[in-house]
């Protein structure tokens, strides 16, 4: 079978013998399809924009929008499209994608990650689109002095590499610098010593979402959990976990749930909306607190409290960029009783080292620390610390 001009595009460039201009001349403009309309879809229009090729359209199974920045956003199934044009995947984390799109009869598809390799710059527009971690300006994704200072922390290899993998992407992102997740469950790697190795566990689950980690914790330490307790702001994730639990043969009672926001400032609350379609999570002063239905507001809680009143030995938590306010609450049972930790480091740029080393400024050298990705696009980037004394 005679290769297409774009296939052999994609080898040349890999060889390093085409930059990013010769390959330009293979996408004609308004010849060629973006596959997924979310975060890295848009980088990828907004920059043909910039270099003056637009894409037909960018195709997608849920469309939000009807176009973004003048180019169409059109449901894939539903279209009329030309499948002899490229089409440039943009999405990762999901089997079959490149499958569906073969089988709707489309012949020349480009993967994502070649898609990184073919156009890079795209990746700077992502990574500064406002997204958790993703915020710019660029330069300030790193902090040299304090990711210097973590080199020594790190315990195991991996982290180490990790670590400056995702330092190196932040400055340069590309497909090189890019670090693939790990294939494990998440929360549960296998190469970390002494993860977890309690006889009875006593786990405080802060984001317990609809208790998907719960599973994870009872399917492999059923009989040895003491106390599972959970802190979510989200009603419509507290039934579901309830529903959960029955379907897993638990009673209700079996995990202790309170509705609170740990880490907000002083006097505050959050006002979270929920909806069919998406809930909304606004941070309220006092005055708005009184004003309010009081069904919406979900009151501030203290951490430190929280792991006092449970008496946890293992720390989970994952609550959307408060964490670092939350650890601060913390610092005096972190100190004293060194707990397990599982924390989210991704939601921030400075999370990436002003959460280990709060930590490590909290317990100095108590900790053994370990970095795993453990999703795409940076996200799910998590700090294990286990406790030195665990360690035999």
């Amino acid at each position: 079978m005679n290769k297409t001009r774009l296939e052999t595009c994609l080898e040349l460039y890999s060889t390093d013998l085409l930059d990013d201009s010769e390959v330009f001349l293979e996408l004609k403009n308004n010849a060629f399809y973006i596959y997924g309309g979310s975060h890295f879809g848009k980088a990828l229009v907004e920059y043909f924009i910039e270099i003056n090729i637009l894409p037909s359209a960018v195709l997608d199974r849920a469309p939000k929008f009807e176009h973004y920045l003048g180019v169409p956003v059109l449901p894939f199934e539903q279209g009329n499209f030309d499948h002899k044009l490229p089409v440039l995947v943009s999405i990762l984390g999901f089997d079959g994608v490149e499958q569906a799109i073969e089988k709707a009869g489309f012949e020349q598809i480009i993967p994502t990650l070649e898609v990184f390799k073919l156009f890079p710059q795209a990746l700077k527009i992502l990574n500064q689109c406002g997204v958790l971690w993703m915020q710019p300006p660029l330069d300030k994704q790193v902090d040299e002095r304090s990711c210097d200072a973590l080199q020594s922390l790190w315990s195991d290899s991996s982290s180490l590499n990790l670590f400056n993998k995702i330092i190196n992407y932040r400055k340069s992102p590309s497909q090189s610098s890019y670090p693939l997740p790990e294939g494990y469950e998440m929360y549960f790697p296998t190469d970390i010593p002494s993860l977890y190795a309690y006889e009875r566990l006593r786990v405080l689950d802060v984001g317990i979402f609809d208790g998907d980690t719960f599973a994870g914790f009872y399917e492999r330490y059923g009989t040895c959990i003491e106390k599972y307790s959970g802190v979510e702001v989200s009603t419509k994730n507290i039934a579901k976990l309830q529903t959960r639990l029955k379907n897993m043969g638990l009673s209700e009672s079996f995990i202790e749930v309170e509705r609170l926001a740990v880490g907000l400032p002083e006097g505050s609350a959050l006002k979270v909306i929920e909806n069919d379609s998406a809930s909304t999570v606004e941070l309220i002063d006092s005055n708005a607190i009184a004003s309010c239905d009081s069904a919406v507001v979900v009151q501030a809680g203290d951490l430190g409290r929280l792991l006092v009143k449970t008496q946890c030995n293992i720390l989970k938590m994952d609550i959307e960029g408060a964490d670092y306010d939350a650890l601060i609450q913390a610092k005096t049972y972190i100190s004293n009783h060194t707990p397990t930790l599982a924390l989210s480091l991704y939601h921030r740029p400075q999370d990436l080292w002003a959460i280990p080393l709060l930590i490590e400024s909290f317990a100095p050298n108590k900790y053994n620390y370990y970095l795993r990705q453990e999703g795409h696009w940076l996200l799910e980037t998590q700090l294990y610390a286990v406790p030195k004394a665990m360690v035999v």
